[in-house]
């Protein structure tokens, strides 16, 4: 027993020299190399991380555990476990594996992209101010040197920051569903792609007329061969940055386009107001929350989607005003529509729809109900809330439909089980008229932006479904957590 201590003991001073070694390794690094902390810090990371896990692979061999359980064929089992693998156990790897983040507001974040006019003038004033190296006597030489400088300069004044502005444009890889979908809906997926490439040609272009004419400058036979080659060189570089300048225009009209679109934060619980088009959207997001959307009397106002902000319990949520949905298949709908329907798909929202039951908005009621049936059936787990907008003016209507919520329904054994909200009978409902649509939606929740009326109700219903919703989030987080705790005890085991 006393030479197993001894064994375990100096296997365990082994194990902490080699991780202390590694760790003053990742020091001196850090007090001896100049380069910037972050450097530094990287470096370090990865060296304490690698002597974390050689700290576990050695503590494991100590126990007796395979270290290579799985030994390549033909090397026996003692040997492939006598010998320390690189990389740390399976177990360990697995419980490293990360998915890569989505990078999220990149949009938004992307450069202002100068004129190719002011872009091109600013280069060539900068290549005039070049001087000659230091130190040189000779004329030619001078020459030479001021004529090859004059060129480099100009070339990298003219491709550089192209070089810079293409890299700050994302990867479509890169975005979340949502931004991404919202990038191919505003400019297309394709065109963006191509905008990117056709840039990096005219960089690419521009850096081998810039070299190829440097160079020749630089080994001109006189001082009059290198004047010229930089005269010849400075205006081939014009000519070619004109002949490649609309893709530099298409660069700035895509980065104005993409920075104009709403910072959408996909971490946040979002309200996402829907229905057909001047229903009455905009009005309830100014009323609600911080947004200021523009609100007019004709249809599809809302061109794209407009943000504002309210809070809940001190938890900060999103509303959207997205465009309005007309009956219709996916095929035959545009742009804004298909807008909507990938903020609802991409987005962790609740789902407020809203109905003009006076047909003011210029859909029928049948097409309002239609559309709501297709979303229901679309996004069947979305919170729901109905709204029926514009209440002042349908007094009548909402008299007649609780006097037919009271007449018993044929396919229901209680009197309003045709209005239960999410029942299979309202959504199966054959729905014609205002008052059959009140009928079936007891639940709705009736407002009217002109007198304010219902919209306490409004809120207070809002505020029930998020929270109901906060709480089902937080409950199924809790379940994967655990779930994800446990699979990681198996693991270690």
């Amino acid at each position: 027993s006393s030479s197993s201590s001894s064994s375990s003991s100096s296997g365990s001073s082994r194990s902490s020299s080699s991780c202390s070694s590694l760790s003053l390794a990742a020091r001196r690094i850090h007090s001896s190399q100049k380069a910037p902390y972050k450097t530094h810090k990287s470096q370090i990371n990865r060296l304490e991380q690698a002597a974390a896990i050689g700290l576990a692979a050695l503590q494991a061999q100590q126990q007796g555990s395979p270290l290579a359980p799985d030994a390549p064929p033909g090397v026996p089992a003692a040997s492939a476990g006598s010998s320390l693998r690189l990389g740390p156990p399976p177990a360990v790897a697995q419980l490293q594996v990360q998915k890569p983040k989505k990078r999220v507001g990149a949009l938004q974040r992307l450069p202002v992209i100068p004129p190719p006019e002011e872009l091109a003038a600013s280069a060539l004033k900068r290549s005039l101010k070049v001087q000659p190296a230091a130190g040189l006597k000779n004329e030619a030489d001078k020459e030479r040197s001021r004529a090859a400088k004059q060129l480099d300069t100009h070339m990298k004044e003219l491709s550089v920051p192209l070089s810079r502005h293409l890299k700050s444009f994302p990867q479509l890889s890169a975005l979340h569903p949502f931004e991404a979908a919202l990038l191919d809906l505003t400019v297309g997926a394709a065109t963006y792609a191509s905008v990117l490439g056709k840039a990096d040609v005219l960089r690419k272009a521009l850096q081998e007329v810039g070299k190829g004419f440097a160079n020749r400058a630089a080994n001109a036979a006189n001082k009059r061969a290198a004047a010229a080659v930089a005269e010849e060189g400075s205006a081939s570089l014009a000519v070619v940055f004109a002949k490649g300048s609309k893709a530099v225009e298409d660069l700035k009209r895509v980065s104005r386009a993409l920075r104009s679109l709403p910072y959408v934060d996909p971490s946040l619980p979002t309200l996402a107001l829907v229905g057909a088009p001047n229903v009455g959207k905009s009005s309830l997001v100014r009323v609600l929350s911080s947004g200021v959307p523009e609100v007019c009397n004709y249809p599809f106002t809302t061109r794209s989607i407009k943000m504002g902000h309210f809070y809940v319990d001190g938890q900060r949520h999103q509303i959207t005003d997205t465009p309005g949905l007309l009956q219709r298949p996916d095929e035959d709908r545009n742009k804004m529509e298909l807008l909507t329907l990938a903020a609802l798909q991409h987005l962790p929202s609740s789902v407020v729809f809203v109905a003009d039951l006076t047909e003011e908005c210029g859909t029928s009621v049948a097409d309002q109900w239609a559309i709501r049936r297709e979303l229901r059936a679309r996004f069947p787990a979305k919170p729901w809330l109905d709204v029926l907008s514009k209440s002042d003016l349908l007094q009548d209507v909402w008299q007649l439909a609780e006097q037919q919520q009271q007449q018993p329904h044929p396919n229901s054994s209680s009197s309003s089980g045709a209005g239960v909200l999410g029942g299979a009978a309202a959504a199966a409902a054959d729905v014609q008229d205002a008052v059959q649509f009140a009928a079936a939606l007891p639940g709705a929740v009736r407002v009217s932006s002109v007198t304010e009326q219902g919209l306490v109700q409004l809120q207070e219903g809002l505020v029930q479904m998020l929270q109901s919703d906060a709480a089902t989030t937080e409950a199924a987080a809790g379940a994967a957590l655990v779930q994800e705790h446990s699979s990681t005890a198996s693991l270690l085991q």
